[in-house]
């Protein structure tokens, strides 16, 4: 008797720990879904940054990436104005991956790029999105209105052609 009670306790463990190693590993499973990527969402910058760009952004560069110019602000007024096209009250949340940028803008504190943003223009994406040296998105806000049209007489003057970004 106490070998037929010693077979079934070894055979309970054995069932009761390949039972346990299934749920730890679990094998995958064809399921033929679709994977999609989570886009994080991204904040829009705070107060504070947008407080120390009109306080102490003293020049303004661009480089357009498939137009052949770039763009230098030193003016005040012109660089004030430049910031106030970034809506601090309508963060981007999500970026869409199927925008693309036209263009980098870097803003200078004391002869020092302090912000480097892309500049997103286009029938759905009208935005800036902070980026750090790598690229990285840290922060995005959407264009003013007053922005769009500043970005679109830039390109008709340079091109000729007919505007972009208007919703």
């Amino acid at each position: 008797m106490h070998l037929v009670f010693k077979i079934l306790i070894v055979s309970f463990l054995v069932y009761f720990f390949s039972c346990s190693d299934r749920k730890s590993n679990p094998t995958t499973e064809n399921t033929n879904s679709p994977v999609t990527a989570v886009i994080p969402d991204i904040p829009g910058i705070n107060n504070e940054i947008y407080r120390k760009l009109l306080d102490s952004c003293t020049y303004i560069d661009y480089i357009f990436h498939n137009l052949p110019f770039s763009l230098s602000q030193s003016d005040d007024a012109d660089i004030n104005q430049n910031i106030m096209f970034i809506d601090i009250n309508k963060p981007v949340g999500k970026l869409d991956p199927t925008c693309k940028p036209i263009a980098r803008k870097f803003f200078l504190i004391k002869g020092k790029s302090a912000y480097d943003v892309d500049v997103y223009l286009s029938e759905k994406c009208n935005y800036y999105v902070f980026v750090d040296k790598a690229g990285k998105p840290h922060y995005a806000n959407q264009m003013t209105e007053s922005g769009r049209n500043f970005y679109n007489n830039i390109i008709k003057q340079v091109t000729g052609a007919t505007s972009t970004g208007n919703q």
